[in-house]
């Protein structure tokens, strides 16, 4: 299983590339958290200590990784991302869209005058990111049209937990976690061609 992990990010790679020359207009990025054990068993978790550390998610703490994914309105996947769990979102985005152009959508996790400032690049890329709801800011229809097909992302990301077993405790070494991130993620790709 962890021999094939090499030919996975190959692939994978191949596929995004891909993707990238034939992408729809519109990309949505999100994150999602990837816990790698429960947070009862954090101290004594071993395999991963390296690499994973507390996140806070909208469902609250957890130990583990957080993935990144940015795909098109079609569904193509453009660019993955796996980062420690408590890095900022914002650099993660700016990270993971900086060779990507068209209008990128961002849920209200990303708000910041500055980012919006840095992605956006004149006639190449724009970057639309849900206000808080508490936030005085008007939308446009169109803008809500964008935001509305941003729900895409998530269901992407319930499949790969509850149907292509991205979260696992399973394995017994990082490179063990890491295949099975990648089989997940290509299983994910390939379930959806």
């Amino acid at each position: 299983m962890n021999a094939s992990a090499i030919l996975c990010l190959r692939l994978l790679f191949i596929i995004m590339r891909l993707g990238r020359n034939n992408q729809h207009l519109v990309k949505y990025t999100d994150a999602t958290d990837i816990p790698v054990c429960l947070k009862k068993n954090a101290d004594s978790h071993k395999t991963m200590k390296d690499l994973s550390e507390f996140g806070h998610s909208i469902k609250g703490w957890f130990f583990g990784l957080k993935l990144t994914i940015t795909r098109d309105a079609d569904g193509r996947l453009l660019a993955i991302l796996f980062t420690k769990a408590g890095d900022n979102d914002r650099e993660i985005f700016r990270k993971i869209n900086k060779d990507i152009f068209g209008i990128l959508i961002a849920d209200a996790g990303y708000v910041s005058k500055q980012l919006e400032q840095d992605m956006n690049i004149e006639n190449k890329r724009w970057l639309f990111i849900r206000p808080y709801k508490t936030m005085k800011k008007l939308m446009t229809k169109w803008q809500e049209e964008l935001y509305k097909g941003r729900f895409q992302i998530e269901f992407d990301f319930r499949s790969l937990k509850l149907f292509h077993g991205l979260v696992t405790s399973m394995p017994r070494s990082i490179n063990g976690y890491l295949a099975n991130y990648l089989q997940a993620i290509l299983s994910f790709v390939f379930r959806r061609a």
